[in-house]
């Protein structure tokens, strides 16, 4: 029987499957880190598809290739005294046996990738609640991560940096799976509820109506509403423009105020009467400008790992992950031989190492000039005058590029937004549905008279159904 695939095609798949996986998961969380914040910057279906695309691709490429390392590492080793296979898959310099070690080191990396980047980890409010299935696939991608590791042992000499590399990995798909988890409803619902407060003279209160049930006194407790006729603290004139500082502060409050809205919580009087009082004290732009603020602190908290990042437990976990990477890098670099390699797989595996260090990099610049980090390190209630000016001050010039930009439209009396692309918060675009048109447009019928047709024959031919 003639084999349709040429064997051309066959030894270039077999040289380069796992070579072309790493370096294609390489380049998908590239992109992801750079793109995927174009979701919230417009609504062109083109950029979300392909942002979606490259989403599910992200996944599918590392798990299948740690599968084919797997396979890779249980074919060597059956076939470990047969050198004619092995023969076609590296040059004459390598040896086929600690090749096939250095190909065990690649696993981690797949780690790194299966967490993803800062920058999305949901598509859609559905994928938060899969959370416990991200978990699951965190144990199983270790489970045969780790497999492919003990099938080197103990010949191998990357042992450290393996290691290295699998906390790395381990960190970062943790970071996801919690971001997952926290983006829940569930979750999300459980962090706004608050525990009752029942006051400071509450046990005196039980107390004295213990003491008054014991003498048979009739006793009844009133609830009464608290009334507060006091403007909020929290107030700005209309006639003074806000400045980009005192935007993200003000946004970032409200934001913790009112992100309990997607969980459906009710909200007290006082909470509703001061987001009313201090918009109804704002210009049009200004109410703009927070409400925008406002609703990316909201969509970064749901489809991002800025939960995660921005708490002192992504802070250390951020740390100890880059630290790992380095490490192993220096280790590699360092300590390891790379006699009996093949070439090309030691340039991957350099490739892989600064590969990771930059997107972490870029990560962290990310966090470093974000609204979260801007809004932590700016606060008001500062006693200290000159500390708040300078961080007000150094805080401000960051977010001047981040600005709305509007331009005055020539034919009407208004004003167009007009913020660059890659500065925008959000795509300056809100969608709506024409109710008129939808019904004076006609819609064609498919089968059109045919109920006509249908009863015409019916009345005519079986006049005693009807």
């Amino acid at each position: 029987m003639v084999n349709p695939i040429p064997p051309g095609l066959k030894k270039i798949w077999d040289n380069w499957n796992i070579r072309g996986l790493m370096l294609f998961s390489l380049f998908l969380q590239t992109f992801l880190i750079l793109f995927a914040p174009l979701r919230k910057r417009t609504g062109h279906k083109l950029i979300i598809m392909l942002i979606w695309s490259v989403y599910l691709v992200a996944d599918w490429a590392a798990n299948f290739a740690v599968g084919l390392i797997s396979d890779s590492q249980r074919d060597t080793h059956d076939n470990q005294r047969n050198c004619t296979c092995d023969s076609q898959r590296h040059n004459s310099t390598s040896d086929p046996a600690e090749n096939n070690y250095l190909l065990a080191f690649w696993p981690p990396f797949l780690l790194l990738h299966l967490g993803g980047p800062d920058t999305i980890t949901a598509f859609a409010l559905e994928d938060n609640e899969l959370w416990l299935r991200h978990l699951l696939g965190l144990v199983f991608q270790v489970v045969a991560a780790v497999y492919v590791f003990l099938q080197s042992l103990p010949q191998t000499k990357l042992a450290i940096p393996t290691l290295l590399m699998f906390l790395a990995g381990a960190i970062k798909y943790l970071e996801r799976t919690r971001a997952l988890y926290l983006a829940s409803l569930d979750k999300f619902r459980d962090s706004m509820l608050k525990e009752p407060d029942p006051g400071p003279n509450y046990a005196k209160l039980m107390d004295d109506i213990a003491s008054k049930k014991e003498a048979n006194i009739p006793t009844m407790i009133i609830l009464r509403g608290e009334q507060s006729d006091e403007k909020p603290i929290t107030s700005v004139e209309n006639s003074n423009r806000m400045d980009d500082v005192e935007v993200v502060h003000h946004a970032y409050r409200f934001f913790e105020i009112f992100k309990g809205l997607i969980v459906d919580l009710i909200f007290s009087f006082q909470e509703r009467n001061e987001s009313r009082y201090f918009f109804l004290n704002l210009n049009a732009e200004d109410a703009l400008r927070v409400i925008e603020v406002e609703l990316n602190f909201i969509y970064e908290a749901l489809y991002t790992k800025v939960q995660v990042v921005h708490s002192k437990f992504g802070y250390c976990t951020r740390f100890i992950s880059f630290a790992s990477v380095v490490t192993s890098l220096s280790f590699f670099y360092f300590k390891v031989k790379k006699s009996g390699f093949d070439e090309i797989d030691v340039v991957i595996t350099y490739a892989l190492f600064w590969g990771a260090i930059a997107l972490d990099t870029v990560a962290f610049f990310m966090l470093i000039f974000s609204d979260w980090t801007f809004a932590v390190l700016y606060d008001p209630k500062n006693e200290s005058k000159m500390l708040r000016k300078y961080i007000a001050a150094t805080i401000g010039w960051f977010l001047i590029f981040k600005r709305p930009r509007c331009y005055e439209h020539k034919k009407h009396s208004c004003k167009l937004l007009a913020t660059p692309f890659l500065l925008r918060r959000w795509s300056g675009d809100v969608p709506g549905h024409n109710l008129i048109k939808y019904c004076l447009k006609g819609r064609p019928h498919n089968f059109p008279k045919v109920r006509d047709y249908v009863y015409r024959f019916t009345k005519k031919f079986i006049p005693g159904m009807i």
